[in-house]
């Protein structure tokens, strides 16, 4: 059997993933995820009974996030359905039936009686595809050591490996950033359709990093770089959820419903305020940072503010536009699906455009956004009113 630091040999075999055929190769998860291989002498195997395939709990960690658990057997992917289907397996079967894989991994043999079978095996392999872990028997009946596999998978990992996701997810921001802005272009010019599909563009991106800073805080060896990884995360997240709330305001707005347009707005102003707390995520080509606490007023800063510019702010005047889009909601037609699309197409020009100015933008004018809303939002009698505070218990209705 391969030794631990190994590479593991490439593959690509036929398989059975969620109930369909197609063809799984190794490579597309390196780099992304920890493999765990988990070989069989077949299925229906000795370790098999009424209640258990022997891989149950091999199963169990394809929940775990970045982590991929791979079954192979000399079996046809048609006798894996039939496996899978009776123990309720969700991990992609693997069919290694000229067992080409096994030998290169080292686990054909030949037993007593001249068969030419699979041993039982896990091997675990890293995100470079160095092997981290293994575990054979000559016996099919043994189950694997859950203990050794969750050790490796926990010990994956390194400073490497999370700047490599940290990088990622700092794209992932840049983008989100730009079409934020635009979107407040759009919202300030009341063009609501523009600004609904810059803000979702917006909320994918702050999502996708929020995705990969997480997974740099999970893989990362230094604590202080976890401490960066962990808060430029929570900053995504609030961003994320401040462009949702926006873009569900401008739809709202453009129905004609000015009352809930207003309370998602209520709701973006907080999470931008949530927001303000941190830095922008450090330029990875700039790297290492200077110092590694995400949050402001803290003693050692991330980054320095940007030059003051001019903010991006929500200066709209929204009841006399709720009662305009009342009024023509049919003539303009803002519900159909070409409108809809001509937005998107001009929306994409925005943010191609909008790129030099979102680079200078920074976390000072978020404060200029939210004090801006502050001051736009109507009174009963039509005035503005700066003083009005619009704190409101959470509990007051159900998050969108």
């Amino acid at each position: 059997m391969l030794e631990e630091g190994a590479r593991a040999p490439r593959f690509e075999l036929p398989a059975l993933v969620d109930g369909s055929f197609s063809q799984v190769a190794l490579e597309e998860y390196l780099g992304e995820d920890v493999v765990v291989l988990a070989f069989i002498p077949g299925v229906f195997n000795p370790a098999c009974d009424d209640q258990s395939s022997g891989l149950e709990e091999l199963d169990l960690f394809t929940v775990q996030k970045d982590v991929t658990v791979l079954g192979i057997s000399p079996d046809s992917v048609y006798s894996h359905r039939a496996f899978a289907d009776a123990y309720d397996l969700t991990m992609p079967l693997l069919a290694d039936t000229d067992r080409e894989v096994a030998r290169q991994y080292g686990l054909d043999v030949v037993d007593d009686l001249g068969q030419h079978l699979l041993e039982r095996a896990v091997v675990v392999v890293d995100h470079d595809g160095v092997v981290a872990y293994t575990w054979s028997t000559s016996d099919p009946s043994r189950r694997p050591d859950l203990a050794g596999v969750k050790d490796a998978i926990g010990e994956t990992g390194g400073d490497d490996v999370a700047f490599a996701r940290y990088r990622v997810g700092h794209a992932h921001y840049t983008e989100g950033r730009r079409a934020f802005t635009a979107a407040m272009g759009s919202f300030n010019e009341s063009e609501w359709l523009l600004a609904q599909g810059d803000f979702q563009q917006a909320r994918d991106e702050f999502a996708a990093a929020e995705d990969h800073f997480d997974t740099a805080a999970r893989f990362v060896d230094d604590p202080d770089l976890g401490t960066l990884y962990d808060g430029v995360r929570t900053k995504s997240d609030a961003l994320y959820q401040a462009a949702d709330w926006l873009a569900q305001a401008a739809n709202q707005y453009s129905s004609g419903n000015g009352m809930a347009g207003r309370t998602l707005r209520e709701d973006a102003e907080r999470r931008l305020e949530s927001a303000r707390d941190y830095h922008d995520p450090p330029d990875p080509d700039q790297w290492p940072p200077d110092g590694t606490d995400p949050k402001r007023g803290s003693t050692e800063d991330v980054l320095p503010d940007a030059e003051d510019g001019a903010p991006a702010t929500l200066n709209v005047d929204i009841d006399a536009e709720v009662d305009g889009a009342t009024a023509s909601a049919d003539e303009r037609g803002e519900t159909d699906s070409g409108a809809a699309d001509e937005a998107n197409d001009e929306g994409a020009e925005r943010r191609a455009g909008a790129q030099t100015d979102a680079d200078t933008i920074d976390d000072e004018e978020l404060a200029a956004i939210h004090a801006e809303v502050e001051a736009s939002e109507p009174t009963e009698d039509g005035d503005a009113n700066d003083d009005r505070s619009r704190d409101r218990p959470d509990t007051e209705r159900g998050d969108p």
